[in-house]
């Protein structure tokens, strides 16, 4: 029995009355910061259909105007366990780390000069709010779990410090911790990035959520 035919046998039984709907009407207003008045008006029935779950990058937008991107994709057919993505800025001079590999920058332009780059210092930022689930060291740096309170979670892996604890509540854009590199082969300073359902460790692509 679907829940429409369950509250339909329920309501003409007599065991769910008017009074109890108007009842929950209420609660959910209350709940979600509407007049609760008890009237299912068209901002409350528009309140059952929750917007899409947005995520923004995890990345600070620089002062010069550049934006981090995804250089390397979730799970790409030569890196099949990558279950999330890398993030840099394009290199630019006068941005330090100014050498490649080794806790540097990462790859190269034909003048020699590094391609990609994290500015010494860029804090990794909550892509959305939430309350943080874990943050603590592991083999690939310091990492953060953030729950979103939708079911899912996002984290932030190759940190060189944290600036959050488990349990703290996080706004969007909050500062996470400092963007390292992953100490084990020290491919250049990047910020992984990563989804996935709450209750288990099942990886999805967090580029479609991202703007």
């Amino acid at each position: 029995m679907t829940p429409d035919e369950y509250n339909a046998a329920q309501l003409a039984s007599g065991e769910l009355s008017l009074a109890h709907v108007t009842a929950l009407v209420k609660a959910w207003q209350a709940a979600h910061g509407l007049v609760s008045d008890g009237k299912a008006g068209p901002l409350t029935i528009a309140s059952l259909t929750p917007a899409p779950f947005v995520l923004h990058c995890p990345l600070p937008v620089l002062a010069d105007g550049r934006r981090a991107v995804i250089t390397s994709e979730f799970r790409p057919s030569d890196r099949p366990n990558h279950n999330g993505v890398d993030l840099f800025y394009r290199w630019s001079v006068g941005d330090k780390p100014d050498f490649v590999g080794d806790r540097g920058a990462a790859g190269t332009n034909t003048d020699g000069s590094p391609k990609w780059v994290i500015p010494y210092g860029t804090q990794a930022l909550a892509a959305a709010p939430g309350v943080v689930l874990s943050a603590g060291s592991s083999p690939p740096g310091y990492r953060c779990w953030v729950n979103h309170g939708n079911g899912l979670r996002s984290g932030y892996f190759h940190l060189l410090a944290l600036k959050v604890a488990t349990g703290q509540r996080v706004a969007a854009g909050a500062a996470l911790g400092l963007v390292g590199d992953n100490p084990s082969d020290h491919d250049g300073r990047h910020l992984h990035f990563e989804l996935s359902p709450v209750d288990t460790y099942a990886p999805l692509d967090p580029a479609p959520y991202m703007v």
